[in-house]
């Protein structure tokens, strides 16, 4: 059977759209989690917004299943700026392997009544159109912003003046906190007394207003001191700027992108790697930052990178994001919008890239969504860093090297095992012990085989391995690059890493110990569904995956069109692809 699709939903409260939209189809049990993507377009500009699921289950037959999603879009986010044309809104459907485009939408109401909530409906293409000119929806936006510039300062400068003089009873509450451990609502500090007492605050006046009150307003203050007066001076057209917050050294791409730019003394490089919170980082460095961001024609980021999000960058100056993950595995920005970990609405964050590189043409809408950007900004380029795993003689190199650091691997079959973390971050980051015995995992496999041990660098556990394994079980959490450590492994072990993307390239077989797969799908959810596209066997217990390996089933033949899906071009030639991306930003 086909699927049909009905638009339930489409009504304006406020200045929120509310869009449903119920499907009807073929059900498969692997699906375990099908997607409802809005895609809201307006000239010179676009934008994907995911439809969040609120019901999925089968039907008597067991054979048909019924999706329904529905949410509230806050008209005035939905483009930066607003706008004064309709907006064009069709819809996208994944379900499993099946990925359909603007899909077929009948109505489950008259026509009228969307003409009286201001909208209306093209059936010949499918298209939900909310209304600009004439209704008054796009003035909402308008009008907003007016009264926004008129009131906003007047009212930010009356609660900052109210937060200044309640600042003794915000130290007072704060004493009051830490010395008899009052319960309250803010987020606790586990740092020393003086940090909580500053934490608390901070968190205090943030409650009364904007103004940024502690280390990290200050040092705020001093980036934009310096971003106004590198703005007095032109921008010099051939500047690119390197800025990191998740590296102190020039690796990853920024590295193959500064070694091919160093060839040719076209661009004047300039960078500040600095892998610290804003609070933390040193007054030079932050001074750097303001400057540079200031002068420089193109910027360069690799991760969501605050310090940069907070300035308003010069007409004339690019910011391109070159993601440090590669693929389009576990969902992240503005797919995971009003989630836990996940950004409000009408936040700003990540949507001021102009560009965004990517593996492969298949995952530029997923990262258009996420980033919350125009699906044209984001460029399959491929990933500088990929290059590596196509240079024969830097593979022969590193093989040596790790022959000659671990002798324990030359003449083995080495196992990697490398998960990801759970938790929501750094501080929460962990793994459970208990999934996996590495001593027990290695009594039960051959003696040709070593096991090397790389956990996420978020995770500080050990295990506790005797001496009497020490020659087959490494633990490398906390040394190696793992990207070199796939030249030698034969088989992978992970999860949901995106490591499987890197491992892919060198074909190496894998076996993914998804142990908790259904509470990491209601936590954090993929893009697509874990079944449909992962390169490797799935074994959900610590028994099913010493089988896998005793019996070498690994379905291997998955690993080609894993490839092919996440990378257009297997010729280790992205970095030169960027490079012209970049070039063609100077010279324009």
């Amino acid at each position: 059977m086909d699927w049909k699709f009905r638009l339930e939903e489409a009504r304006i409260e406020d200045y929120m759209l509310v869009l449903g939209v119920a499907a009807e189809g073929p059900y498969d049990v692997k699906v375990r989690s099908p997607k409802v993507v809005a895609v809201l377009r307006k000239t010179g500009d676009n934008r994907r917004f995911p439809i969040g699921v609120n019901s999925y289950f089968p039907l008597e037959d067991m054979d048909t299943c019924m999706v329904y999603a529905e949410y509230p879009v806050n008209i005035r986010s939905i483009f930066v700026g607003g706008t004064r044309e309709d907006i064009v809104i069709s819809f996208d459907f994944i379900y499993g392997d099946t990925h359909i485009c603007n899909i077929p939408l009948e109505l489950s109401r008259a026509p009228e009544a969307l003409e009286a909530q201001g909208l209306s409906f093209r059936t010949e293409t499918s298209e939900l159109i909310l209304r600009g000119k004439g209704n008054g929806h796009v003035f909402w936006q308008n009008a907003w912003k007016t009264c926004q510039a008129i009131l906003g300062p007047v009212h930010q400068l009356l609660t900052h003046v109210l937060a200044v003089l309640l600042l003794p009873w915000f130290f007072l509450d704060a004493v009051a906190s830490i010395l008899f451990d009052v319960s309250k609502t803010y987020p606790r500090n586990m740092g020393s007394q003086l940090h909580r007492f500053f934490a608390h605050v901070s968190w205090y006046h943030s409650r009364f207003c904007k103004y940024e009150f502690g280390v990290t307003g200050i040092k705020m203050g001093f980036v934009k001191c310096f971003f106004l007066l590198g703005r007095l001076l032109p921008v010099k057209g051939n500047r690119v700027f390197f800025l990191s917050s998740r590296r102190d050294d020039m690796t990853g791409n920024f590295s193959f992108l500064y070694d091919k730019m160093k060839q040719e003394p076209v661009a004047d490089m300039k960078w500040v790697l600095e892998p610290k919170e804003i609070a933390a980082m040193p007054l030079k460095s932050m001074a750097r930052i303001g400057y540079y961001a200031a002068t420089s024609r193109v910027i360069l980021i690799d991760d969501y990178t605050p310090v940069i999000s907070r300035l308003k960058l010069r007409k004339n100056t690019r910011l391109i994001q070159l993601w440090h993950a590669c693929g389009a595995f576990k969902t992240f920005g503005f797919s995971r919008t009003d989630k836990r970990g996940g950004p409000k609405q009408d936040s700003l964050d990540h949507r001021d890239y102009d560009y965004a590189i990517v593996s492969s043409s298949e995952i530029r809408q997923f990262y258009a969504e996420g980033f919350g950007i125009a699906l044209d900004k984001v460029a399959a380029t491929g990933v500088p860093r990929t290059d590596v795993f196509f240079d024969k003689k830097y593979k022969k190199e590193i093989v040596e090297k790790l022959q000659q650091q671990y002798p324990v691997i030359k003449g083995k079959k080495v196992i990697l095992f490398a998960p990801t973390f759970r938790g929501y971050g750094k501080l929460s980051a962990d793994y459970p012990k208990s999934q996996f015995d590495p001593v027990e995992f290695m009594k039960q496999i051959p003696e040709e085989y070593v096991l090397i041990i790389k956990h996420h660098p978020f995770v500080t556990m050990e295990y506790e391995i005797g001496e009497a394994w020490q020659n087959r079980i490494l633990d490398l959490s906390a040394e190696s690059e793992i990207n070199d450590l796939l030249f030698v492994t034969d088989l992978l072990i992970t999860d949901y890493s995106s490591v499987v993307f890197e491992a892919a390239l060198l074909n190496i077989p894998m076996l993914m110990y998804a142990f908790d797969l259904r509470q990491y799908i209601a936590g954090r959810d993929f893009y697509y569904d874990y079944e449909f596209f992962v390169p490797g066997k799935i074994v959900e217990s610590f028994p099913a995956l010493v089988e896998a390996v005793r019996s070498e089933d690994y379905e291997a033949e998955k690993l080609s069109q894993f490839r092919t899906r996440f990378f257009d071009d297997l010729d280790g030639k992205s970095t030169e692809r960027v490079v012209k991306l970049i070039y063609g930003l100077i010279q324009s």
